[in-house]
């Protein structure tokens, strides 16, 4: 064993075998003792519940109690333990939700996944745990909720899952947001599709003008012709670079006339 744990009334301290300090977890209630997994995590118990705690100091509920317990010996998924009479009793407990967080800390990630397909590993509390641990990648394969999975793949960088789940939700501002997360991928196809579904005409001209593609740009003008958009047909005469000086000047009059 190459990690100690060292007890008090409130707090439970994790260290090396030489002392160096590791973490440490207090409880408010009392701590009655505990043990270590084959896995490297302490299993300890206070007054109403049994809880781990991982080498990194993450913890949480295992188990809820009805008497307390005094942990011997955990093997596997059943903890061997003495209750205030003495006797000797055998808890079995869901070891799951320590394991799978064991294994990121590790970072065995086929194991991980492993675990996702077979286990019943759910819940906003998981979710939540994964992005704040930098997992976000992770955590979409516990949600079916669009708006959710929109939100974890942009953190993820996972542009086409934000895609997918953006088209289910169609809103403005996913739309949006989606352009921002293409863009800073530089994903300039994902970034069009993004403008064209919002309609932002503006901003489309700008990407025309930044890829080089003047023959979208054309076509932009035309739509702005279409519209009757004056400033659309002056900035995207300016940013097709073709016109003639008095086109330019004609449409300035316009907003001139406009303006006026």
């Amino acid at each position: 064993m190459e990690t100690v744990a060292l007890l008090s009334k409130h707090a439970i301290v994790i260290a090396s075998k030489k002392l160096d300090h590791r973490c440490n977890l207090h409880e408010t209630i009392r701590v009655k003792g505990g043990a270590w997994d084959d896995n490297g995590v302490f299993i300890y118990t206070t007054l109403n519940h049994i809880k781990y705690c991982l080498p990194n100091g993450d913890n949480g509920i295992v188990k809820t109690l009805d008497v307390p317990v005094y942990i011997t010996k955990v093997l596997g998924n059943r903890i061997f333990c003495l209750d205030r009479d003495g006797k000797s009793r055998v808890i079995v407990i869901d070891a799951t939700e320590y394991i799978f967080k064991l294994s990121l800390l590790k970072k065995k990630y086929d194991h991980v996944m492993s675990m996702i397909r077979n286990s019943q590993l759910c819940g906003q509390a998981m979710i939540a745990y994964l992005q704040e641990k930098g997992f976000p990648e992770v955590a979409l394969h516990f949600v079916k909720d669009e708006r959710t999975r929109f939100d974890l793949a942009l953190n993820s960088g996972n542009i086409q899952i934000a895609v997918a789940a953006a088209k289910e939700i169609d809103e403005k501002d996913h739309w949006y947001k989606l352009g921002v997360e293409a863009l800073r991928q530089g994903n300039s196809g994902i970034v069009e599709y993004a403008y064209q579904r919002t309609k932002n005409f503006e901003r489309l001209s700008f990407l025309y003008l930044i890829t080089g593609n003047t023959e979208k740009l054309a076509k932009m003008l035309k739509i702005a012709e279409v519209k009757n958009d004056v400033m659309g047909q002056f900035h995207n005469a300016l940013y097709n670079g073709v016109m003639k000086r008095y086109v330019l000047l004609q449409i300035v009059l316009q907003l001139m006339q406009v303006n006026s």
